[in-house]
């Protein structure tokens, strides 16, 4: 087991939807030993994160300082054990690029609907026998990934709306679509 697992999440501009996985699943998970990032397909590189996204950020507790968009590259998502993005051209796009990667990029709101379908009792075997966050991370995502020749196949409901340039209650909505997987995720890694 490596000693270190490395998250990614991945939007299109990287100031709105994957700042917000990023900082959410650092604040779920924040430990030396989980690496967590951040990247846009077509980032605004550089930029901070969209006001609307920080405050919704720091209301919920979450690190806000020191972000700047960055480009993803394929060596990002190589390097990574789990990517997770806003939507499933995301996830396309990842995937045209680097087929092999297919076993470790989801959704977000795809990883949170396929973790509910694993059974309860396989899942408990399989974090019990790991001793610390990146362990389970390991054990978990292959019995996520196996759910989807079990489940329904993704659609529009699998997808984080973008609320880049939209009124406020879109980035409530958007919000809430990526605070609410990674608050199951962290209840089924940490209970």
């Amino acid at each position: 087991m490596t000693e270190t697992y490395t998250l990614l999440a991945v939007c299109t501009g990287n100031i709105c939807r994957s700042p917000a996985m990023d900082r959410l699943l650092a604040h779920a998970f924040g430990e030396d030993e989980i690496i967590v990032r951040s990247a846009g397909t077509h980032a605004h590189v550089g930029d901070d994160m969209e006001p609307q996204m920080k405050t919704r950020l720091a209301d919920y507790g979450a690190e806000t300082s020191d972000f700047q968009a960055e480009q993803l590259r394929s060596e990002m998502v190589r390097d990574s054990d789990l990517v997770l993005t806003a939507t499933r051209g995301h996830v396309d796009d990842i995937l045209n690029d680097i087929p092999e990667s297919a076993q470790k990029v989801f959704t977000i709101r795809e990883f949170a609907r396929l973790l509910d379908a694993v059974d309860e009792t396989e899942l408990r075997a399989a974090l019990a026998g790991a001793d610390s966050t990146p362990a389970k991370f390991a054990a978990l995502v292959p019995l996520v990934a196996a759910q989807r020749d079990h489940g329904d196949s993704a659609g529009s409901e699998d997808d984080v709306v973008d609320p880049y340039m939209m009124p406020e209650e879109v980035f409530d909505a958007s919000f809430r679509q990526v605070r609410e997987p990674v608050e199951r995720l962290r209840d089924a890694l940490l209970s």
